[in-house]
């Protein structure tokens, strides 16, 4: 009884520990930071659990999968939202930890207990779970592809109704996690074949036809749903149909594959990979070891393929997170390898060791390594990282020895050494998770003080009735996602201008007439509080400031804008609104003496000359070409003279 016990409450601890340990790594990470992405999931979960519909600002944007909603609602819906976010990354952290389940129970089929273990410790090891405090769909997507794979596996093994039937609903769950999953109808039919052909019994594929008609029959109602009104075909993606419209280059969308074959190797830690291939050169090899290797080859190849396309056009990096369910799947064949002695014949290692250095040196390292690559591939944070404190050297070098030596140790150790190899890999995973967290940190603690300060709910403490966000184009657009995510008081975006928020937001284009009054569609907007960057001053009260230059407005209705500052180098724009009188207070500095045009209301008014040490300070009497018009200002410069005083007083 204790034989058989123990290694489950192993697993038990390993999970427990793996959620407290990334539960404790994510408590510093205390606002959502890869934009616009987790406010989105974040807002769909709390539209989910009050309205029953995906919206966001009380507008549908796109189906987006439902697990990940559902998932996140009930925490993010709690009247303290701030706590709701909190116990959110312990529940993630829990949901990426149990990955190690499916893949225990998978290895034991094929390697026993022992190295069954090792597999689950290095599944909840990979850099890939810090995600678990972020809100991404790799928290779902990580479990929910395992399992789907380890369902065709065992319907590949023993072709059951019952084990077809738990096939479809494993891959219905992947698909209403992400949509990606989809590729698993092309993974299914191919592992059929490759099963098939492994084992010379092309009949043997007939016994899967439910699967296959389930699967069929899942896509066909999903695209019968999605396409119904006459909707384009790109329809079927939900809310990435822009990847289904955009045009693709064949020859780079193959070579990024390739690109994330490489990036396939290295984020499992290369041996996994080199032990599935190995497996494969395996003679006498067991019914589940075959529909282990049918399934993982295919999984590798359609998974890649999907996701180095998209990325050839739509990241242009290492879109790793699409990928990171593979690195548990490997570690089940590193197992089964392990468990079989480590075979190693010297034409296949030779071939496999090859193969996977030419993957290594075919990766342009500069070209895809660099910190904006970060949010998609935790593993190579640690090459960031390199690169930063010694930029001459070469990444594509470092990289190249280093996997000469780890093929080497894989090639060449003595048998009883190999169980050093899952060992090496812990630490590996262990030291970038910790480098990979502690970036996380310090990028999302960045973005809160930008965007909310220490207060992140400070709209909500200071308004008791409705705000709006007012975007004017400001480069650091995803304060706008910031706010939205944390105050529930936002109800609505307007855009000056035509500006629009990247990623999707909803929002609604606002004018100002010469008055001021401010028009959404023709009609006046009534919002009763406003929030802006600093450069708009709207006719009512500050009552709160937050971020780089946020600034909460208490409005006297109607909803009308008081003043416009735009500033690009040399040459500061003033807009008063309304305006019935007053003047333009400036100061000015610059390195030298320079000299300076004044216009108003777009005619000449004046020219001067900043003095010997390079300042002025005056002002320009406004003359409002028509009563409660508007008196415009423009202040003409050197690039290098900048205006540290500019204000309106009426």
């Amino acid at each position: 009884m204790t034989r058989i016990r123990r290694p489950g409450f192993l697993l038990a601890g390993l999970v427990l520990g793996s959620t407290l340990v990334r539960f404790a790594a994510a408590r510093g990470v205390h606002t959502p930071w890869i934009m616009p992405d987790e406010v989105i999931y974040g807002e769909l979960g709390k539209s989910l659990y009050h309205s029953g519909r995906f919206e966001v600002l009380g507008e549908h944007i796109g189906f987006f999968g439902l697990v990940v909603p559902a998932l996140v609602g009930g925490p993010l819906s709690v009247s303290d939202l701030e706590r709701g976010y909190h116990w959110l990354k312990l529940l993630q952290a829990l949901v990426m930890s149990l990955t190690a389940v499916p893949v225990y129970l998978w290895a034991r089929s094929l390697a026993g207990p022992r190295w069954a273990l090792v597999a689950a410790a290095l599944t909840v090891a990979i850099p890939g779970l810090a995600y678990s405090g972020l809100v991404m769909t790799e928290v779902a997507f990580y479990p929910a592809l395992v399992l789907a794979a380890w369902a065709t596996a065992r319907a590949l093994e023993r072709p059951t109704l019952r084990r077809q039937g738990w096939l479809v609903a494993a891959c219905a769950l992947a698909a209403m996690t992400r949509l990606q999953a989809f590729v698993l109808l092309p993974v299914f039919v191919t592992a059929v074949a490759l099963k098939a052909a492994f084992e010379r019994r092309p009949r043997e594929a007939l016994r899967l036809w439910p699967a296959a008609a389930g699967l069929v029959a899942l896509a066909g109602v999903w695209a019968a749903w999605r396409l119904a009104g006459g909707a384009p075909l790109s329809a079927v993606f939900g809310a990435y149909a822009p990847a289904g419209e955009s045009h693709y280059d064949v020859g780079e969308a193959l070579r990024f594959a390739l690109y994330h074959l490489g990036d396939e190797l290295l984020f499992a830690g290369i041996f996994p990979l080199c032990a599935v291939g190995l497996l494969l050169a395996v003679r006498e090899r067991s019914r589940a070891l075959d529909a282990y290797l049918a399934t993982v080859l295919a999984l590798s190849f359609w998974l890649t393929l999907e996701v180095g396309v998209f990325a050839s056009t739509h990241v242009g990096y290492l879109a790793e997170r699409n990928l990171l369910p593979l690195a548990p799947i490997l570690f089940v064949g590193l197992a089964a390898w392990l468990h079989l002695g480590g075979p190693r014949p010297v034409l296949p290692t030779i071939a496999v060791c090859g193969a996977a250095l030419a993957l290594v040196i075919a990766m342009p390292v500069k070209r895809l390594v660099s910190p904006d690559a970060f949010p998609n591939s935790f593993t190579m944070q640690p090459l960031i990282e390199y690169e930063h404190h010694h930029p001459s050297a070469s990444l594509d070098l470092l990289l190249t020895v280093v996997a000469i030596v780890a093929l080497a140790c894989f090639a060449t150790a003595p048998r009883r050494l190999l169980v050093l190899l899952p060992t090496m890999l812990a630490i590996l995973f262990v030291w970038t998770s910790v480098s990979a967290s502690r970036e996380i940190v310090r990028l999302a603690s960045f973005l809160q003080v930008i965007s909310t300060g220490p207060q992140r709910r400070w709209i909500d403490v200071r308004a008791d009735g409705p705000a709006a966000y007012v975007y004017i184009g400001e480069q650091n657009w995803p304060v706008v996602w910031e706010n939205v995510f944390w105050n529930r008081r936002i109800q609505r975006v307007y855009d000056v201008e035509g500006a629009s928020v990247p990623g999707g937001m909803p929002q609604e284009q606002i004018a100002p007439r010469d008055d001021g009054l401010l028009l959404a569609g023709g009609r006046p907007a009534r919002p009763r509080y406003a929030v802006a960057q600093y450069p708009l001053a709207f006719v009512g009260q500050a009552i709160a400031t937050a971020g780089d230059g946020l600034v909460l407005w208490r409005l006297e209705p109607p909803f009308r804008l008081s003043v416009w500052t735009q500033r690009v180098a040399g040459h500061v724009r003033v807009l008063a609104y309304g305006c019935r009188g007053g003047s333009l207070r400036l100061k000015l500095q610059g390195p030298l003496p320079e000299d300076v045009q004044f216009r108003r209301n777009d005619a000449p008014y004046a020219h001067v000359r900043l003095d010997a040490s390079g300042r002025w300070s005056g002002s320009i009497p406004a003359r409002p070409p028509r009563p409660n018009g508007l008196c415009t200002f423009d202040v003409l410069t050197a690039p290098a003279v900048t205006a540290p005083t500019v204000v309106f007083r009426r």
